[in-house]
């Protein structure tokens, strides 16, 4: 070794001796920075622990998971955070399931459980035959109670009253006026009545998920937007079905095709494996024939799901 090393003129040997000490370097400095950087979660993730946290704190309702294998039924309307988690409702349909109750509204039948974002279609369908709901609890902020004259006392008209939402000032004076829900910006959306910055930002937010809209009804689908709402200002509202963006199923990745609010990982997973055993698919059609795909998903994806 040491004859070999001598046989190396002195050029040689620094360049040797230069390039040891780099890999020593890049050595130390791989082993050492995990303990002196720590990746830290983004301010909103620690809000959306906090704000579940804070829901686990005073939600008093405990409910042992249920076993494997066993018959079990639930009220999303009152079922704890730990109870859904168990039965695989987690991460942003968690989320989404939460504020939807928090916000007053409450699932009226099994089927409503299907419209929570990013909760796997698949196993949405396998939760709808073990939902039970409790039909006596009223919504917050909608329903009150009568006496049995059919009138209500001063106590129940004074609550009634703090739950009314205050009236939206009307923003749009001229009936002419036209926003096209595919290309308008925020600024435009804030216009509509009832629409402020924050509604107009998850507005645009949901039409990238989406790749745009076919429907100003599809506008109810954004959280925090009221069917009334939509309802007021439908007459202000067009849609360029050709502004589209549409995926084509015979390229999109996994990733692309899980990250539509449509469709979710399962049904992701069964177009690529589909894909994988049949390329190249030649029809839309192929693909509606899987088997998780329910009559509404198979109008709702037509238009955002082509073959090339």
């Amino acid at each position: 070794m040491w004859k070999d090393w001598l046989a190396l003129s002195k050029r040689e040997q620094k360049g040797l001796m230069v390039l040891s000490g780099i890999l020593f370097m890049l050595i130390i400095f791989y082993l050492v920075t995990p303990l002196i950087f720590h990746p830290a979660n983004s301010s909103t993730d620690k809000d959306l622990q906090q704000w579940i946290d804070s829901l686990n704190k005073i939600n008093q309702q405990h409910i042992t998971p249920p076993a494997e294998d066993s018959v079990f039924f639930f009220d999303p309307n009152t079922a704890s955070i730990t109870y859904l988690e168990a039965i695989g409702i987690k991460g942003e349909a968690l989320i989404n399931l939460l504020k939807f109750r928090e916000s007053g509204a409450r699932f009226k039948k099994p089927e409503d459980i299907l419209n929570i974002y990013y909760l796997d279609s698949a196993l949405a369908h396998d939760l709808l035959k073990h939902i039970k709901i409790d039909s006596s609890m009223p919504e917050k902020g909608i329903s009150y109670q009568k006496t049995n004259a059919g009138s209500q006392t001063t106590k129940e008209k004074n609550r009634y009253q703090t739950q009314k939402r205050p009236k939206t000032k009307e923003k749009i004076k001229d009936p002419s006026f036209v926003i096209e829900i595919n290309s308008a910006d925020t600024a435009e959306f804030a216009l509509l009545n009832g629409i402020g910055p924050v509604l107009s930002k998850r507005i645009v937010a949901f039409r990238k998920a989406l790749g745009g809209f076919y429907s100003p009804e599809q506008l109810k689908e954004v959280y925090g937007i009221s069917a009334e709402t939509i309802e007021r200002n439908i007459s202000h509202l067009q849609v360029d079905t050709l502004l589209l963006k549409k995926i084509d199923i015979n390229k999109a990745s996994l990733r692309k095709l899980k990250a539509h609010p449509y469709i979710g990982f399962y049904l992701a997973k069964d177009i690529v494996e589909y894909r994988k055993k049949n390329y190249p698919v030649r029809s839309i059609k192929e693909i509606f024939s899987l088997k998780y795909f329910t009559p509404k998903e198979r109008e709702r994806l037509s238009e955002y799901l082509t073959v090339k």
